[in-house]
């Protein structure tokens, strides 16, 4: 079967795109999903002859955000032709082409055109309650302050080492700063900073933030030497008890294979299923 790329109306690719690409992350609403891409002028089409088979969205010299219109659906040789459109569009000698938000069932045909994992993630979601959440008696826990930041992330940097959420110092400087810059003063109230009692060390952190109006944890870590004391799940009960009267759930993203996942599915967390980060290396 032959393809061919073409551009989109922004309009009518932001309908297709809500109606067709699985809702992963638990947006509230089709609306709220249409609007994501609805001013957006990097949508294409993947023709067969003359009917639309799939659309994709091709930007920052990367593919995503896959779908396929039925009766068609996404193979190796439509993944082909994005490729192939992709690396004709753009200069990419020296680099990769990368692919995300790769749903789990397109991943096989991703695979058969030569692209190679990096990546996966989920996000995950519970409703809020009113939980008695309690901390181990030899640490302390407040709210989070802007003075806070600097050892804030030093917390996310022992303890997201050699894992894979592990980023460079300054990003989590630039999350830090960037979350403290435009949080609501309310949400700020159900994060939480934990310390050891003995010691006055900052052991974990909660922030909690807003993504499209509910409720998203921003960031979760506790340091190797304070894990096995409940901290992140204190943590999450504290940030669900105080967020129920205002707001009916709380999300949050977690890479596939970090530890904390299985501590988000017993804390009653739904996934929304997996989404991969793939790349193609030119050779």
């Amino acid at each position: 079967m032959e393809y061919r790329l073409v551009k989109a109306d922004p309009k009518a690719f932001s309908k297709y795109f809500a109606t067709y690409y699985k809702n992963i992350w638990f947006r509230p609403s089709w609306a709220e999903f249409a609007k994501i891409l609805s001013d957006s002028d990097d949508g294409y089409w993947v023709l067969s002859g003359d009917d639309k088979a799939a659309g994709v969205y091709l930007n920052d010299e990367s593919i995503g955000l896959v779908f396929g219109i039925p009766p068609y659906s996404i193979t190796s040789e439509l993944i082909r032709e994005v490729k192939n459109h992709a690396l004709q569009s753009w200069s990419l000698e020296e680099h990769d082409l990368h692919a995300y938000n790769v749903l789990d069932e397109q991943e096989f045909a991703f695979r058969e055109a030569d692209f190679v994992q990096v990546e996966s993630r989920q996000c995950m979601i519970r409703p809020t309650e009113q939980l008695e959440a309690s901390f181990d008696v030899n640490y302390i826990a407040r709210v989070p302050a802007r003075k806070d930041i600097s050892e804030l992330v030093e917390v996310f940097r022992k303890a997201y080492a050699n894992g894979p959420d592990e980023r460079e110092v300054g990003v989590y400087m630039n999350d830090t700063v960037h979350y403290f810059d435009q949080i609501d003063p309310k949400l700020l109230q159900a994060s939480s900073l934990i310390y050891d009692r003995a010691s006055e060390e900052m052991a974990g952190v909660c922030l909690i933030s807003l993504w499209e109006g509910l409720p998203l944890v921003y960031s979760i870590a506790v340091t190797a030497e304070h894990r096995g004391k409940g901290l992140a799940g204190a943590m999450l009960e504290r940030a669900l008890t105080v967020l129920e009267p205002q707001h009916p759930l709380l999300r949050l993203f977690v890479t596939s294979g970090n530890r904390a996942e299985q501590l988000y599915k017993n804390k009653g967390f739904l996934s929304g299923g997996e989404y991969h980060h793939l790349k193609y290396t030119l050779k």
